[in-house]
């Protein structure tokens, strides 16, 4: 049987995977008809997959999915049809007001060649650079920070540097959960190489808890730490004088600033937030190694001084010689599975494609290539200042593909209301589920993963193959041919591509000519230029730069590495940080600062994974993280519900003031004292489409990077007030989202069917909910908790069970939802007081399926077994966590979930220690007496 190699459809890493028929060939094929795994031969991830990767092919079943082009009332209507109606509202719209009046909104979810025709389709035709996408969200900080320091957008390091480094620092980035494949490789390395692991992150993450070092900061105030950490370098002497010399420029007035932070370590390490012995540690660990590799993520880039941070962090490695150099330097880990590439484009409005900007020699270029009058002349909106103008009406057509911005950007509610207000919104998605689907004029499908074909560009730079391996359902068709039949129709030469291959064709034709005008660029795909439509289908995965068709299939590489950068002089640039007020940083005496992250088993809004039961398991609903001292502050319960609205501080009023915003969300308490006590942690996956409540960005503003103008997601001030529900449970089976008095309503898939969780305010709604003068009623206290239950019956088979009670539901529900369908009979009600007896153990390892109560029952049996055999004073609780894990698998798949494993297993060994020395204790005194 053949197998086709693709890559993943989520995060940065780009894995390459590959996918087998179960059936002779590949003739009318499902997914019921495939198996996935991972590429042994891909250089991201040598087979290896995390727990969203392996269930790529669940992805698929969604549970409605969009075949044919509609209107927002559903009707249909065909392709024709919908690119003439686009192609006439653009142009009429741009006649009337001018080329600034429409926008483009693109995803990192987006192939290479879809990006290639959107930018040529904007910038080239339109004459608009309104066209940004949400890797703005992402990595624009990083981005904004390598074209200061190396003249281009370019990641010097690649993944092999991790297996090469000594020290390997970790930024505001959960890797263990957010990048789980690259977490093995670091942990492979700590193993191997006796690599050192630094962590820095206010929040005790699952990474933080693998850390030979974790520097739990104060929000904010890694801008300080790498700007004293170059301070301190140059007090020590540790710079490389005669690299700096040679190579950068601008190091004296920088270093200067930073030597006043370092001059005083202690001072430092107060404002900093850590004691002044880890902070010495932590600079002595990169003084004193040649190889050091930091490597930041979505907590340094999603900060409004995310682009000085990052600086700061590159101003490190270049007074150090390490730029370029094995194991060492600076990484940017990306969220998305081709933000690289859509940047290699022009994909941000800040940009032109092939890394240009907007001087006159690379407009030229451009339109010369183009064969058209001209093409933008400046940068465009970016993402915030884009639907900031769509709500003031200055853009009044936009097409959004492939992302769902009414959940992502911040200040949801604004979005949303932008929306429904614009004259003429076109959106390309493969569900008409989602959140911004709902709001579309003209609703597109566009191919999804296993369907459409192209490239992407990773982390490191790879580009890799995405081969589509099921047919195309219905009319679903590439983003690039929707946007050149559009563009066709307007009048637009160009756009006549017979497939993916010839826009890729003319992409890497367009490198190489910007690569020979532009020498010092780069970025390079000349060695791709000149493809057949074969070799382009057999493309291994290549690392850029590619100068030769010689170099097809090269891994491994680093750039700048003979210390010549892209900038004008050659040289790479120190850039100091602006100062940051500190006013900025304060918060008011009845706020707390909420984090935005992403969960283990999650992707961004969940449109692709929130249907997959086995990754809905482990968060079932919205919940936030905060420390047991906020309970009292902001009279909170354990498990109560949290109404959570943005609160912002004026610097003109008192510091005490705040405003506060009318959009909120809300969520379940959940106290978790490995959380500062002045943040909480919400997930950044829930919306409408899930939850009544919808999600985190209701509450989070608008403020910015003014570098990168990516938005401020991480600890942003909000103001927490408790939501008393008189009743709360999940039903099962039928449900009536519409009945009277819901105010908490998530739906969750589950392995047999779909459940929600509900609550009222009032406790005449919640009995009254489905509840008919057939329905059977009744309660059954568990552990003194009233349970107050109702099954509704068609024919004597159960259609709806409802399980009520004043506090928190903790039922099977799997075992509960296989009561649905089932004769409602005495055995059924035997059962049913059984299975709610028997509770619910949340879910630890999604890989496996191993639930917390099966960690406990493994960990008090291999305790059982050490104290039988080598008595009280020899047991080994590693020998006992190896032994469990080995046994059950959990953790030692994906690796996502050890830290969570190894946490759950070390509080079961303390429960069962603390009990058999109690026993113990008393046997001896009963001996004494």
């Amino acid at each position: 049987m053949s197998k086709i190699q693709s890559s993943c459809a989520y995060c940065g890493v780009g894995c390459g995977v590959s996918v087998s028929p179960n059936k002779a060939d590949w003739t009318d094929i499902n997914t019921a008809d495939l198996s996935l795994v991972g590429d042994i031969n891909h250089p991201a991830n040598y087979g290896h997959l995390c727990a969203k990767g392996e269930r790529l092919l669940d992805s698929l079943d969604q549970p409605n999915v969009l075949r044919y082009p509609k209107y927002r009332s559903g009707k249909p209507l065909d392709w024709n049809s919908a690119s003439t109606l686009i192609a006439d509202t653009f142009a009429q719209t741009i006649a009337e007001h001018g080329p600034g009046s429409v926008a483009l909104y693109l995803s990192g979810q987006l192939l290479t060649e879809d990006y290639y025709v959107a930018n040529k389709f904007a910038k080239g035709f339109l004459k608009t650079a309104n066209i940004d996408t949400n890797s703005r969200l992402c990595m624009s900080s990083a981005v904004s920070a390598m074209q200061r320091a190396f003249g281009e957008d370019v990641v010097p390091a690649c993944f092999d540097d991790l297996e090469q480094a000594e020290v390997i620092v970790l930024v505001g980035a959960n890797t263990a959960w957010t990048h789980p494949v690259l977490f093995q490789r670091i942990l492979a390395a700590k193993k191997t190489n006796n690599a050192r692991l630094v962590v820095i992150d206010p929040l005790s993450t699952a990474t933080a808890k693998q850390a030979d070092l974790h520097l739990a900061i104060t929000p904010g105030a890694d801008l300080a730490l790498f700007h004293g950490l170059l301070g301190y370098l140059a007090d020590q002497n540790c710079v490389d004088h005669t690299y700096i010399a040679a190579h950068t420029e601008g190091f004296d007035s920088v270093v200067s600033e930073a030597q006043q932070l370092s001059a005083n370590l202690a001072e430092l390490a107060n404002q900093i937030g850590v004691s002044v012995t880890r902070l010495t540690e932590f600079y002595q660990l990169v003084a004193g190694h040649k190889k050091v590799l930091t490597a930041s993520c979505q907590g340094v880039n999603q900060s409004t001084i995310g682009t000085d941070t990052t600086n700061a962090m590159i101003n490190c490695h270049l007074a150090l010689g390490q730029i370029g150099q094995i194991g060492s330097g600076f990484f940017s880990l990306t969220g998305q599975p081709n933000a690289m590439g859509g940047r290699e484009v022009g994909g941000l409005a800040s940009q032109l494609a092939c890394h240009m900007g907007f001087s006159a020699p690379e407009r030229q270029l451009l339109a010369d290539f183009w064969q058209t009058d001209s093409v933008a002349e400046q940068k465009g909106l970016a993402a915030v200042e884009m639907f900031d103008a769509l709500a003031d009406g200055k853009i009044k057509a936009i097409w959004i593909m492939g992302t769902n911005p009414v959940v992502s950007l911040p200040n949801s509610e604004k979005i949303a209301k932008a929306l429904a207000d614009c004259p003429f919104v076109v959106v390309s998605e493969i569900s008409p589920d989602s959140d911004t689907a709902k709001l579309a004029d003209v609703l597109l499908p566009a191919q999804g993963w296993s369907e459409k074909c192209g490239t992407v560009t990773n982390s490191e730079r790879t580009i890799t193959r995405q081969r589509g391996f099921i047919t195309p359902k219905g009319q679903a068709k590439a983003d690039w041919w929707a946007m050149s039949q559009v563009a066709k129709k307007m009048g637009f030469h160009g756009f006549d591509f017979e497939d993916n291959a010839s826009v890729f064709n003319e992409f890497s034709a367009m490198s190489a000519r910007v690569k020979q005008q532009f020498p010092n660029k780069v970025f390079d795909l000349t060695g791709l230029a000149d493809l057949s439509k074969g070799q382009y289908d057999a493309l291994l995965p290549t690392q850029w730069p590619i100068a030769s068709a010689t170099q097809i299939g090269q891994r491994g590489g680093r750039v700048f590495s003979d210390g010549v950068f892209a900038t004008a002089s050659g040289k790479a640039q120190f850039v100091a940080p602006a100062p940051v007020n500190p006013s900025e940083q304060s918060l008011t005496n009845n706020t707390l600062l909420l984090n935005s992250g992403r969960s283990r088993d999650q992707w961004h809004t969940m449109t692709r994974t929130g249907h997959i039961a086995s990754l809905r398991a482990s968060i079932p609903e919205p919940v936030i993280h905060l420390h047991s001292s906020q309970l009292q502050k902001f009279s909170l319960t354990e498990g109560g519900f949290v109404r959570i609205q943005s609160a912002m501080t004026p610097h003109s009023m008192d510091t005490n003031a705040t405003i506060l915003s009318s959009a909120f969300t809300v969520a379940r308490a959940v106290v978790d004292d490995d959380m500062p006590a002045n943040v909480a942690s919400m997930s950044m996956h829930w919306s409408a489409q899930f939850s009544m409540t919808k999600g985190v960005n209701q509450a989070l503003d608008a403020r910015v990077d003014p570098i990168s103008k990516q938005p401020g997601f991480k600890c942003q001030p909000v103001i927490l007030s408790p939501i008393q529900l008189a009743l709360q449970g999940v039903v099962f089976g039928q449900h009536d989202s519409s009945a009277h008095g819901l105010c908490w309503q998530v739906a969750q898939t589950l392995e047999n069917g779909v459940c929600h969780h509900i609550g009222f305010t009032d406790t005449n709604d919640g009995f009254a909910y489905q509840a008919t003068a057939y329905s059977l009623k009744w309660t059954l206290t568990v552990d003194g908790q009233p349970l107050y239950i109702q099954c509704n019956m068609d024919k004597g088979l159960l259609k709806a069970l409802k399980v009520l009670s004043h506090t928190q539901v903790n039922v099977g529900l799997n075992q509960m939802n296989a009561f649905i369908g089932k004769p409602v009979d005495k055995q059924l009600m035997k059962l049913l007081h059984q299975q709610i007896k028997a509770g619910n153990s949340p879910l630890i390892c999604a890989c496996t399926g191993v639930t917390e109560a099966s960690i406990n029952d493994e960990i008090n049996q291999q305790f059982n077994d050490q104290v039988m055999g080598d008595g009280l004073t020899n047991i080994s609780f590693q020998q006992a966590l190896d032994s469990t894990q080995s046994l059950l698998g959990c953790g030692r798949q994906c690796g996502s979930c050890h830290s969570e494993v190894k946490q759950c297993a070390k509080q079961s060994w303390l429960d069962a220690l603390s009990y058999t020395e109690i026993e113990h204790q008393h046997a001896v005194e009963e001996d004494v007496a």
